[in-house]
């Protein structure tokens, strides 16, 4: 079971305009802080997450720097984390720098032992696929084919990309939805079961195992987060109340009818989008509870 993690906030952060519906954490932090890292770490694992993924920019910025904070805090514990990777939607993107960015990860983190492994390979999660540049009149597809096959043409490593279409499966080795609830479908965390069958029909098209990532949220709350850019894709702003634990429940049922290989918390600490879990002014740490009981409930079959 792992949790979404972001580590770029600041000491200010927490009065800015788009922090979700004007909550803030128990206690305010700068993520660059190795004790915070280390704290959100026993709190995760006291709550029975496994291990974070973090939102990775590229080699050297603090995004990387705090991802190699989090592997030496975990030292020495069974807590296991990986990165969402985010070079090729970051500015400035391009082929190159995406391959280069994804061999410093492979290189630099893939032999950590508190880097995420599922069968002995390590596992990268890879967002917003779709975006990725091409060149030459290429498919999203097929750019991602060109770079796996600069940077790892043997499958040394799970990939996991973000999204429903599954031709991308052609590539990668599994799939997982960011979101699971939307202003046109509040409901499209129902679906769990359907999107994970389209994942086992590649597994069989292809031959090769793929994996299926389930996705739970305890809710959802972007209206602010319009008052500054951002690098996610446009889409109407709403709001999908947690009803004191009801949906968080309702869309674990749902992943866990899935049968999920993993099963992904969106969010430990997302304030803009409204998603955390993290102990807050406004909930408390009913979320932590809550999740302890949910991870209890997945791993005991």
């Amino acid at each position: 079971m792992l949790a979404n993690y972001f580590t770029w906030y600041d000491m200010g952060s927490w009065d800015d305009c788009n922090i979700s519906a004007g909550d803030r954490p128990l206690q305010p932090y700068a993520s660059d802080d190795p004790a915070t890292i280390a704290r959100h770490i026993d709190m995760a694992r006291n709550a029975g997450i496994d291990g974070f993924t973090m939102q990775w920019a590229a080699p050297g910025d603090r995004t990387d720097r705090n991802f190699a904070t989090i592997l030496a805090k975990s030292a020495g514990s069974n807590f296991r984390s990986t990165v969402i990777f985010l070079r090729h939607i970051w500015p400035g993107a391009s082929q190159a720098n995406t391959i280069e960015a994804l061999r410093y990860l492979m290189q630099q983190y893939a032999g950590h032992p508190n880097f995420l492994k599922i069968q002995g390979r390590p596992v990268i999660f890879i967002t917003d696929v779709y975006r990725v540049p091409v060149v030459g009149g290429q498919t999203p597809q097929q750019a991602w084919a060109a770079i796996r096959q600069q940077v790892d043409p043997n499958h040394t490593a799970w990939w996991i990309a973000e999204g429903l279409d599954p031709s991308f499966l052609a590539v990668f080795d599994g799939l997982w939805v960011y979101k699971v609830t939307h202003a046109a479908y509040p409901n499209d965390y129902v679906k769990a079961r359907r999107w994970a069958a389209r994942v086992r029909s590649w597994a069989q098209k292809t031959g090769r195992p793929k994996l299926w990532v389930g996705t739970v949220m305890p809710g959802w709350d972007d209206r602010r987060a319009g008052c500054r850019p951002d690098i996610r894709v446009p889409s109407a702003p709403f709001a999908r109340a947690r009803d004191n634990g009801a949906f968080y429940r309702a869309t674990f049922d749902a992943a866990l009818k899935s049968n999920p290989d993993l099963l992904w918390v969106n969010s430990f600490n997302e304030w803009v989008e409204g998603s955390y879990i993290e102990p807050s002014q406004m909930y408390g740490d009913l979320y932590l509870n809550l999740t302890r009981e949910l991870a209890a409930r997945f791993k005991g079959g």
